[in-house]
């Protein structure tokens, strides 16, 4: 039973360039395969006023749909969950369930109030869908009467494709260069949880070390210019202090550059399989050290097959299964679908595209 009418609701601020191009890739996917679908960006939701006037918004407006499915968790949740009548997903992404809790400050209580919002709304929604493994295990506890998916945001494989790298240096405008580009890739330099203060002093140790080097920043590139500077480099540095499955690794990892990382989402996994990939302390000296291995070691080959399973095809498919599933249940259990729902799976998971149930 294929979904006919979608509602995606989101609170990433379409002004912002690159803000939620995770969500609008994904409605892509969902689109090209016929089925109708409505982003619905919630606005501001800082005060209690202006989540109240969208939980109003969105219960009416939910009424022409078949299914809604909060992108989001902490406000965005909180204002999704008052549908009633129709499945009701909700996608938790990193951000809005684990803290910061390494200095007091805005972040600190920030952090804090999204994942207590994520935590309240949980109960409400049928299906919820985490970016990572690891993440799915922190919140199946917290879900009980939900089924639990582990479904990446998904990434454009068809652009980020292996080059090779001194072709793409010539075609970003640096013919000849043989420095190997390290890089670093975020939004915002300063945002405290990407802790890029920490990337730096682990490439000036390596640079040290090794000499030829360049730290490379990806924050204001042209999305249509990315896949290319992202394929010249030999390595990126991804030093979170928490992730969901950062999207920046996965874009990596298409285009077979390597990853030193900090232990976030699933990257230790990846990293125990592959001897060109490293998880590392979060210390300079640490993550210094897994550049240098890394650049002295063997040539990475392979990477792409890691993120083979996230493309946009491949997650537009699983999520449209979950949709057909959901309505099925909901339509033949009615008002008790929740309950046989969970006691029919408790949990779902993905294995290199294919599900696997518990």
């Amino acid at each position: 039973m294929n979904p006919v009418r979608l509602l995606w609701t989101h609170n990433f601020d379409p002004s912002i360039p690159g803000k939620g191009s995770f969500v609008n890739l994904a409605a892509e996917g969902i689109r090209a395969r016929g089925v109708d679908l409505r982003l619905e960006y919630l606005g501001n939701l800082r005060s209690p006023a202006q989540v109240a006037r969208a939980r109003t918004h969105v219960k009416r407006l939910a009424r022409d749909f078949d299914v809604v499915h909060a992108q989001f968790g902490s406000a965005c949740a909180l204002v999704t969950a008052v549908v009633e009548g129709i499945p009701k997903f909700l996608t938790l992404r990193g951000s809005d369930w684990s803290t910061y809790d390494l200095s007091l400050g805005y972040l600190y209580f920030h952090t804090r109030l999204a994942a207590t919002f994520s935590r309240l709304a949980i109960k409400s929604y049928d299906y919820i869908t985490t970016v990572s493994s690891r993440l799915a295990a922190q919140v199946a506890p917290a879900a009980p009467g939900a089924v639990v998916a582990v479904l990446p945001s998904p990434i454009d494989l068809s652009a980020f494709v292996p080059r090779d790298k001194r072709d793409a240096k010539a075609a970003l405008g640096y013919p000849g260069c043989r420095e190997r580009w390290i890089l670093f890739n975020s939004l915002d330099l300063n945002n405290p949880i990407k802790r890029f203060r920490l990337a730096r002093g682990a490439f000036e140790l390596a640079q040290a070390r090794l000499g030829n080097l360049r730290l490379r920043l990806a924050t204001d590139l042209p999305r249509d210019k990315l896949p290319l500077f992202v394929a010249a480099c030999d390595l990126i540095l991804c030093t979170s202090h928490t992730e969901g499955w950062p999207n920046s690794v996965k874009e990596a990892l298409a285009c077979n550059v390597p990853f030193v990382a900090t232990d976030v989402s699933d990257l230790r996994d990846i990293a125990a399989q592959e001897p060109s990939c490293r998880v590392c302390r979060a210390d300079p000296a640490s993550l210094a050290d897994g550049t240098c291995d890394v650049l002295t070691g063997p040539e990475p080959r392979g990477l792409r097959r890691y993120v083979e399973n996230m493309s946009v095809d491949a997650i537009s498919e699983r999520l449209i299964a979950l949709y057909s599933d959901a309505l099925a249940g909901y339509r033949s259990a009615g008002a008790g679908f929740r309950n046989a729902a969970s006691k029919a799976q408790s949990a779902v998971h993905w294995d290199n595209g294919k599900r696997r149930d518990p």
